[in-house]
């Protein structure tokens, strides 16, 4: 049967209301197809929206397979949609499908069938289609924004996710679920549909605070109590401590409420704060130990310019005084008491540490192995000590006896902290950038955040008034600071402490200079001419008759700028003491001055305090002698001895 046959059998089955002419109308005007299939899918009919739509006219479709026309993508579907529409006659059968145009391109279509193939007067499948591109390029694009939000999404380092407005997560970013797989869950747990909000109500364990604070601060969110949400805390992984900051907000925008949360790792960031922190008490204890160490520092020289002034002549008249007789024992404690006293100042100055006594080449290895010699022979019964020196260990330069005596606190800090026994391990290294390190460990009771905190603040102690001063570190951590290196302080309470002391290395690896040779007996009896510039009378005054003692004859000068007139006026001396600190030039600004007009001039440099700028003053000139104050008559006769074997030498 023709079109034209199948169009007059439909229109002859019309209802008396619906004229011919109607009929006509409403299929020439539908912007719907409709159209009438076989059995096999063979086009009977096509209403004139199909040319319009499709561009073929209705001799080119007639009698033509409509699945000519189905995108071969589509095409599988609409055939199993047809064949439902065979098996179900009289239901309507949906589908969606791409169908060519003339052109060559593809038009979105939306069809309804329905079977009437037993209709007598149909005998046909009646399908209503219509088009659906625009509908379907706004899902498309839809759908595209949505690609596009998730790789926004996934993009963002922070764990995030969505949440309705009961808690339920609708959306998850891939941070998340990476965070989730490295926490043990599987990497296709389905997020979407869990209540989120009732999780953390519900949470138990360690972090069921933290976890019922995010359950509160969501709720109210939700309900418009907050306009946000904020929290930090911790999630430490079995290796590492690692800090989060979760932030809650409403998802802005139309429809239903919603939430954004997101979870942030800010370990570096708090690891950066604690630094700052760090440095801040490095700088407030430095602080400290400055204010604190201009007491010592101040009267160190005045005191030490007393006890140079008894020693000299206790040691003069010990040395004039028959042996054994009443009055040499007397002379010989006088002197021990000041050189006692010349030990305390050292100390005083050792708390404020801006200066080192001696600047000289330091093997670390060597010292620790001492230490340890020394401490097993006393308090490291009930301890054991391991060390792990590393070979060929860069050399250091420093004050030894300093250095020891900081190692000695630490290593007593140690073995008081295990007082049922344990271990105590040294150990040395090459560390970054040329530093040395050393690290004193212990496996003791370890200090709480709040002791350490303070634990180097001076005069800052948890041990009882008898057993501790609250100096220790404070002593320690001045000596590393001499040594312009840094002291790191780590401890847990029951996990013991670590110490890590850096020192910069040096390239020097020649041993310690040599004494010079000493000269011949008759050499060194010969007199000599030696000028003292001191503006203390009590040095003066006690100096003269020491010198006049050991066979030398003694001219006195009491500012730098009259040692210089008598320099440039009268006979040079063999040897200038010269005081460091005096009132004018000083010792500081006499002695470039002396050397320019006298190069070869021996000056012995004799200071109550050693400090930096005394070292490099004593390096920066030749033939420069530190004499630290308070010096004994035989300290002074070795220094002039040696001055007069070098001249017998030339």
């Amino acid at each position: 049967m023709s079109n034209p046959d199948r169009a007059r059998s439909l229109s002859d089955s019309t209802s008396a209301g619906l004229s011919h002419d109607r009929m006509r109308a409403l299929l020439a005007y539908s912007w719907d197809i409709l159209s009438l299939l076989d059995a096999e899918g063979r086009l009977i009919y096509n209403s004139p929206a199909a040319q319009r739509l499709h561009g073929f006219s209705p001799e080119e479709m007639d009698g033509r397979s409509t699945f000519e026309f189905f995108h071969p993508e589509d095409a599988p579907r609409v055939a199993g949609a047809f064949q439902q529409c065979l098996a179900q006659p009289g239901h309507p059968v949906r589908a969606e499908y791409r169908y060519a145009r003339k052109d060559g391109s593809w038009i979105w279509m939306e069809a309804v069938a329905v079977n009437l193939l037993d209709t007598p007067s149909v005998q046909a499948i009646v399908v209503n289609s219509r088009d659906i591109s625009e509908r379907m390029e706004a899902q498309q694009a839809l759908r595209d924004s949505e690609r596009f939000a998730d790789r926004i999404l996934d993009a963002l380092r922070h764990n995030l996710t969505v949440l309705d407005g009961e808690g339920r997560i609708l959306k998850v970013n891939r941070a998340w679920q990476d965070f989730a797989s490295a926490n043990g869950l599987p990497a296709s747990f389905p997020w979407e549909g869990v209540n989120y909000l009732e999780v953390c109500a519900r949470a138990t364990g360690a972090d069921a605070d933290t976890a019922q604070a995010m359950a509160d601060g969501m709720k109210a969110v939700l309900l418009g109590e907050l306009p946000e949400f904020a929290l930090e805390y911790p999630c430490h992984a079995p290796c590492q401590q690692r800090w989060f900051q979760a932030l809650v907000t409403p998802f802005q925008g139309h429809g239903p409420a919603r939430l954004v949360v997101s979870h942030l790792d800010i370990t570096t960031l708090r690891q950066a704060e604690e630094s700052h922190l760090q440095l801040e008490r490095q700088l407030q204890r430095s602080q400290k130990m400055e204010s604190l160490g201009s007491l010592p520092g101040g009267v160190a020289h005045d005191m030490n310019n007393v006890l140079g002034s008894i020693l000299g002549m206790a040691s003069m008249h010990q040395e004039l005084q028959p042996p054994d007789s009443p009055a040499q024992q007397a002379f010989s404690i006088i002197a021990r008491a000041c050189q006692r006293g010349g030990g305390l100042v050292r100390r005083l100055l050792d708390f404020a540490r801006q200066d080192l006594s001696e600047n000289k080449v330091v093997d670390l290895n060597i010292l620790i192995q001492e230490e340890v010699q020394l401490l097993e022979r006393t308090t490291l019964g009930r301890v054991r000590c391991c060390t792990e020196l590393a070979p060929q260990l860069p050399l250091i330069r420093g004050d030894a006896s300093a250095l020891v005596h900081a190692v000695m606190n630490l290593c007593l800090n140690a073995v008081d902290a295990m007082p049922e026994g344990g271990e105590l391990r040294l150990r040395t290294r090459l560390g970054h950038r040329g530093w040395v390190e050393l690290e004193v460990e212990d496996t003791g009771t370890g200090m709480p955040r709040e002791v350490l905190e303070r634990a180097m603040d001076p005069f800052f102690t948890t041990k009882p008034p008898d057993r501790g001063t609250g100096l220790g570190l404070s002593i320690v951590y001045s000596t590393v600071n001499a040594h312009q290196g840094t002291m790191d302080l780590e401890s847990e309470p029951g996990q013991g402490t670590r110490v890590t002391l850096r020192f910069p290395a040096i390239d020097c690896t020649a041993a310690e200079e040599a004494p010079p040779p000493r000269g011949g007996p008759d050499e060194a009896a010969r007199p000599m001419d030696i000028l003292l510039v001191d503006d203390d009378e009590l040095i003066r005054a006690t100096l003269e008759p020491v010198i006049r003692c050991l066979g030398h004859r003694i001219a006195l000068a009491t500012s730098g700028e009259e040692a210089l007139e008598r320099l440039a006026t009268g006979p040079l001396p063999q040897v200038v003491i010269l005081d460091m600190n005096m009132p004018g030039l000083g010792g500081q600004g006499t002695l470039p001055l002396l050397r320019r007009r006298h190069p070869d001039l021996p000056v012995f440099l004799a200071t109550g305090r050693v400090d930096q700028a005394t070292l490099e003053l004593a390096r920066a000139y030749p033939s420069v002698t530190l004499v630290p104050k308070p010096f004994s008559m035989r300290d002074l006769k070795e220094h002039l001895d040696a001055v007069a074997a070098d001249r017998f030498a030339r």
